[in-house]
């Protein structure tokens, strides 16, 4: 697989993040006495931006508080258990090295605001690693659309044919073949046949780097 580019989504690809967003949108719901399920996240919310996500939940549960003041409270309980507890996901780091030593650029796509991926990076010391971040907060329209991974494309200087994706949910997959890009679906649900669109799909991303290494022999 000749390709040029590698985009990473980040959470649930780069950090194990998804409980966090869970339990950030659980803690601040719960301060209005709404009770949501992590399931109810994973169905409603899993890979939107945060402004899709607060007003999912102002709308769902009529709150008074205005979305933009839910986003605040998301953001900052979320960014606070990022920099306490936030881990990388497996084979992180392995996946950076093998995919630069390949000689692709590296790119991050993200849905997450600048202020979470600034957390993450910090958390996990990954500020040398890519050279292009772009996140859906510039965008006009998040992920399902596929805008960010659009503009990951014209900073990285290459086709949308030349970039390889590696994306965890549904929403994310959706946008990254909106954008004609190849993509892998790398998740421990990636037989679910929500995924078949994948051009690919791992259980982590050391299946992911290893099934590449056997693609370029």
């Amino acid at each position: 697989m000749n390709k040029k580019a590698i985009i990473f989504d980040m959470d649930g690809v780069i950090i194990d993040s998804e409980p966090l967003w869970q339990d950030a949108q659980m803690e601040s719901l719960a301060s209005f006495g709404v009770t949501i399920t992590r399931h109810d996240c994973e169905q409603l919310t899993m890979g939107k931006r945060i402004d899709e996500i607060a007003r999912t939940w102002c709308e769902a549960h009529s709150l008074t508080i205005s979305a933009a003041k839910l986003e605040t409270m998301i953001l900052t309980k979320l960014c606070n258990h990022i920099t306490q507890t936030g881990q990388a996901m497996c084979g992180v780091y392995d996946a950076l090295t093998y995919f630069a030593d390949q000689g692709l650029k590296i790119a991050l796509a993200t849905s997450s605001n600048h202020v979470v991926v600034k957390a993450v990076f910090d958390r996990l010391n990954l500020w040398d690693k890519f050279s292009v971040i772009c996140s859906a907060e510039d965008e006009v329209h998040g992920k399902p659309h596929p805008d960010v991974y659009l503009s990951a494309a014209r900073e990285l200087k290459v086709d949308v044919t030349d970039c390889l994706v590696i994306e965890d949910s549904f929403t994310g997959l959706t946008a990254a073949k909106r954008a004609n890009m190849t993509t892998y679906l790398v998740s421990p649900h990636c037989n679910s046949e929500r995924f078949v669109t994948a051009d690919a799909r791992f259980v982590n991303l050391d299946c992911a780097v290893k099934f590449h290494t056997e693609l370029a022999c």
